[in-house]
């Protein structure tokens, strides 16, 4: 199951191996978690988690990195992957997910072009999930969000959550424990310290630190949730200091570059150079992820799987 996952996230993501890595890492975690529809996903991005933790396939024709925007600015935060080519070839299908997901919310239109081009949403629409989501009570037996902890006003969409979901229904979150923050390189050796020398990693950092909202305990979360209304069901603490660590740098200072000489290349070679960068690269991402479990005992996980049911 895990070279699967993580075959499929590297062909996605080849120039960019340590978010396969956490994306595989994410799969993993859920993997005993079933979506049962009306299955709703909030921050549904561009919708390829969702399309390869659902068994989805993709054709290695495909690839994310030849519809980008503005990577001249990468170092200025802005988020590259929000462009959508509406010329661009689409995604070809090689194996369809095992469900399909009612509906994608998420408030950047770019990426729900890509997310309905995917074929695993029956809708997509747009909206902030910091406000008042614009469906019905009780309509909704699963809900999936990876974005809780990029929101300034997550207590509401808590009770949102709490308000569309169907009695016998389940939220299932994705978010990080008080110690993900305190792993990343540009915290430890500068925000924590103000130590000027240390000030230019912000061009690793990229801002991540600043609007990633809250980092809590399993405490701190359990109480969020109990007076939104939710007892939680299922609980599994995961990605280990070393996991975070590898992807807190990888290959983001230069994937730029990466992407703009890959762009550069015929389809053909672009297609043969990225089946040995994959090939090269497995047998240094795969052993990773086995290792997300057993290291770092001494050091608390950095995220966490919660399961919700009303109360």
């Amino acid at each position: 199951m895990i070279y699967d996952y993580l075959n499929q996230f590297m062909n996605i993501y080849w120039l960019r191996p340590e978010t396969a890595l956490w994306r595989t890492l994410d799969c993993l975690a859920l993997r005993d978690i079933q979506f049962l529809p009306p299955i709703v996903d909030v921050g549904c991005g561009d919708g390829l988690f969702s399309f390869i933790r659902g068994g989805g396939v993709l054709s290695p024709e495909y690839d994310m990195f030849s519809q980008v925007g503005e990577l001249d600015a990468f170092f200025e935060r802005v988020d590259i992957y929000n462009h959508y080519d509406s010329h661009a070839i689409p995604p070809i299908v090689s194996r369809k997910p095992d469900y399909q997901i009612d509906l994608g919310l998420d408030h950047k239109v770019s990426l729900l072009k890509k997310a309905l081009s995917l074929g695993s949403y029956l809708q997509v629409q747009n909206c902030d999930a910091n406000k008042t989501l614009p469906l019905e009570n009780s309509t909704y037996r699963t809900i999936f969000s990876n974005i809780l902890y990029w929101l300034g006003n997550y207590k509401t969409t808590l009770r949102e959550f709490h308000r569309i979901l169907l009695d016998d229904g389940q939220v299932v979150l994705l978010v990080p424990n008080y110690t993900l923050k305190e792993y990343f390189i540009y915290q430890k050796m500068y925000v924590n310290t103000g130590d000027q020398k240390w000030q230019w990693l912000h061009l690793i950092d990229r801002g991540r630190s600043e609007n990633i909202k809250l980092c809590q305990s399993y405490d701190q979360w359990q109480k969020d949730f109990d007076e939104a209304g939710f007892k939680v069901l299922n609980h599994m603490p995961y990605l280990s200091k070393t996991i975070v660590e590898v992807w807190d740098i990888g290959l983001r200072p230069v994937s730029p570059l990466l992407i703009e000489m890959a762009n550069k290349l015929s389809h053909h070679d672009r297609l043969a150079i990225k089946k040995k960068w994959i090939a090269h690269l497995m047998p240094l991402v795969e052993p990773l992820c086995e290792l997300n479990w057993t290291t770092d005992d001494e050091f608390p996980p950095a995220f966490h799987l919660f399961v919700l049911g009303k109360k």
